[in-house]
C-alpha cells in the first residue's frame, strides 16, 4: 500500500465511522467540562477518556478509567491519613478502596462499582481469555463457546447491540469515573 492508498482508505473509514462516533459523543452529552480546575493531570486523563469512547476504544477506557480512579483515590487518602505519595503508590486500587470507604471517602456502592471496575481492569491488562469469556456469559447470558480458553471472546468484546458488551461497560464506567473525579475535586460535570 502506497501513501496514496492509506490515504483513500483512512478517507473512506473516516466517513463510514463518523455516524457511530457521533453517536457515542451524544451518549457523552450533556456533560462539559467548561472552567473546572481540575488538578492538570486528571484533566488530561479524564478528557483522553471522553475521546477514547467516542473513537471507540472501549478497553483502553476501561484501563484508563480504573488508572483516574487509583489516582484520585490516592490524592484523596494522603491528605487525610498522613501516608506520603510515594507510600501511597504502593497501594494497591483494593486496597485505597477499602481504606477510602474506611474513612467515608467513598459510599457503600461506589466501593462496589470501583471493585468491579477493578475485576475488569484486572481481566482486560491481564488478558486472560477464560476470564474474558467467562464475563460475557455473566453479563449477558452469552454462553461461552467449547473453545472458552481460547482466544474466541468476541462475544464479549464487540458489542451485541448498543445496550451491551463492552462499550456499554466503558459508558457506564466512564460516566462513574467523571463524577467521582469531578466530586473529589469540586466541580460540577
Amino acid at each position: 500500500m502506497n501513501e496514496e492508498e492509506f490515504r483513500r482508505h483512512q478517507t473512506t473509514r473516516d466517513r463510514e465511522t463518523l455516524d457511530e462516533k457521533v453517536r457515542r459523543w451524544k451518549q457523552l452529552q450533556p456533560v462539559t467540562y467548561g472552567q473546572q480546575l481540575l488538578p492538570r493531570l486528571m484533566w488530561e486523563y479524564v478528557t483522553r477518556a471522553d475521546q477514547m469512547f467516542i473513537e471507540g476504544h472501549f478497553i483502553g477506557v476501561i484501563l484508563l478509567c480504573a488508572s483516574i480512579v487509583e489516582l484520585s483515590l490516592a490524592d484523596q487518602l494522603m491528605p487525610r491519613t498522613r501516608i506520603v505519595r510515594k507510600e501511597i503508590e504502593r497501594f494497591t486500587l483494593e486496597q485505597m478502596t477499602i481504606l477510602a470507604h474506611r474513612l467515608e471517602i467513598i459510599t457503600s456502592q461506589e466501593k462496589g462499582t470501583i471493585s468491579e471496575l477493578r475485576k475488569l481492569r484486572n481481566n482486560l491488562i491481564h488478558a486472560n481469555a477464560g476470564e474474558i469469556a467467562k464475563m460475557g456469559k455473566i453479563c449477558y447470558g452469552v454462553p461461552p463457546s467449547d473453545h472458552s480458553e481460547s482466544l474466541e471472546t468476541g462475544l464479549y468484546l464487540t458489542p451485541l447491540s448498543e445496550g451491551e458488551g463492552i462499550g456499554a461497560d466503558a459508558l457506564r464506567y466512564l460516566g462513574f469515573t467523571r463524577d467521582l473525579t469531578f466530586r473529589f475535586y469540586g466541580a460540577q460535570p
